[in-house]
């Protein structure tokens, strides 16, 4: 382990309430102003008697002593403990040596390098992998063996469908289907599925399929009409809202729950009325997420930092429009905080952010390997192939390039609940990585501070719906 030479906690205000995340446990206090002062002077370098001199000052002597005896209460228990230390080169090594081998029971077919629409801002442009073509059922069925043969012990595969557009190879989508659960029957596995689609070539065969086996399903739509038939045109430049709708009511006559995607760019940053708009819509659970380029550079759709700033200004309405639905009673479909609060509950503490290589491992249509679905076409990334598996070389050098860039992630506080950026964006069309911009650094730290003032707000207040989003019953803060 190496030391840092910084604070053990991050002390912030929000919204007139002060807190401290303890970065190496994760754990989250609430702070009253004796405790938040009595922490801020010891960041600061005061030795412990005089900051109980200091809070005699200003609150009393009665108070200084209580906080003092809590703070000590706490590094007993491993809290605020110094100094702060992290992996060094040797056992950063080491661990991801221990990724190369893990097994793991996902993979995800990318089954059409290729995609009946041309949404503007589609990374995959740049990839050259929209013009490849369909997965053939050699290759998939071969990547359905691989995976099976991976998942060494599981009771289980998990099998994602993606592309481009994975419908426009609708007959290997149902042999694949049709034959891992034949493996699956034979081997005692349970298998699962999910997919990501356009809903453009929804139909009823596929709704068939994806109810009798509950797919995990999320359909991309990017708000009302003239977003999306701007932003997602059909390659002869149609607009797509008409159909994709149409089909998509369909899928919601018979699924209950169907959760969509909601791309954001530099074009509509009006996010309220994209959101109200999906919520009327119907959907049952909305995700939204960012054109953001790559490290290489920003591309004419993506949200670069004065955008953000326009964004993180609309965050505040958010949060009072999510506690006015819940006062209300009303189902939440919006919740940008959500897995924040997930990670801050679970006291996250990630040395490596996903499952690239792993969970996320992606079969393109040639059956070469990538680290997940937005490598696919990049050459420079190709990790082995189905019929040969990973190489874990490949796969370490990989792992190597990536982790380096987290050495500038050492000096922040949210390391554990980050877990670092997304490897895609931190990796160059050549091969090598470079590390994340501080303006979405910025942004990250910022939504995690959201987070917990939500976390602590939702645990008070709204009990029942924490509940939901945690999966288990409300805890008690150590400190108020």
């Amino acid at each position: 382990m190496k030391t840092l030479a910084q604070p053990s906690y991050h002390l912030f205000r929000f919204r007139d309430s002060g807190y401290a995340l303890d970065i190496a446990t994760g754990t989250v206090l609430h702070l009253d102003e004796s405790a938040y002062d009595a922490l801020n002077h010891l960041a600061a370098g005061l030795l412990p008697d005089e900051v109980h001199r200091q809070l005699s000052a200003r609150y009393s002597s009665e108070v200084a002593t209580t906080v003092r005896s809590e703070l000590d209460w706490l590094q007993a228990r491993g809290v605020f403990r110094s100094p702060l230390t992290t992996y060094d080169d040797r056992e950063n090594a080491v661990y991801i040596q221990s990724l190369t081998q893990r097994s793991t029971n996902k993979i995800e077919l990318y089954l059409a390098e290729a995609c009946n629409l041309r949404c503007r801002y589609c990374y995959v442009n740049a990839n050259e992998a929209l013009n490849n073509g369909l997965m053939p059922w050699p290759v998939a069925k071969q990547a359905i063996d691989f995976a099976f043969a991976r998942s060494g012990a599981a009771d289980s595969v998990i099998i994602t469908f993606f592309g481009g557009e994975p419908l426009l190879n609708k007959a290997v989508l149902f042999k694949a289907v049709a034959y891992s659960q034949q493996l699956g029957a034979e081997q005692g596995k349970r298998v699962s599925y999910s997919m990501t689609t356009n809903a453009t070539l929804l139909d009823d065969a596929v709704i068939d399929l994806i109810k009798r086996y509950n797919f995990g399903l999320m359909v991309s739509l990017d708000g009302p009409r003239e977003i999306q038939d701007t932003m997602r045109p059909f390659a002869d430049g149609r607009g797509s809202f008409e159909i994709a709708t149409r089909n998509i009511r369909k899928l919601m006559q018979r699924r209950r729950s169907v959760t969509v995607r909601c791309t954001l760019s530099n074009r509509w940053l009006d996010r309220i009325r994209i959101v109200q708009f999906l919520e009327e819509f119907g959907f049952s659970h909305i995700a939204m997420s960012r054109c953001t380029g790559a490290v290489d550079g920003l591309g004419p759709y993506d949200i670069g930092p004065e955008e953000n700033r326009i964004l993180s200004a609309q965050d505040d309405t958010f949060i009072d429009r999510l506690l006015s639905q819940l006062e209300r009673g009303e189902k939440i479909r919006f919740n940008p905080w959500a897995r924040a609060i997930q990670a801050i509950h679970n006291r996250q503490n990630h040395r490596m952010r996903c499952g690239v290589g792993r969970g996320c491992t992606t079969a393109g249509r040639d059956g070469r390997l990538y680290p997940c679905h937005r490598y696919v076409g990049m050459d420079a990334y190709v990790l082995g192939d189905v019929e040969s598996g990973i190489d874990q070389g490949r796969f370490a050098d990989y792992l190597s390039g990536y982790f380096a860039t987290k050495q500038k992630c050492e000096s922040c506080w949210a390391i554990n609940l980050c877990g670092g950026y997304c490897p895609w964006y931190v990796s160059r069309q050549d091969g090598t990585f470079s590390p994340p911009e501080d303006w979405w650094c910025d942004e990250i730290r910022h939504w995690y501070e959201q987070g917990i003032w939500l976390y602590d707000t939702l645990r008070e207040h709204y009990p029942d719906y924490f509940g939901q989003l945690i999966g288990e019953t409300p805890v008690e803060p150590l400190l108020r």
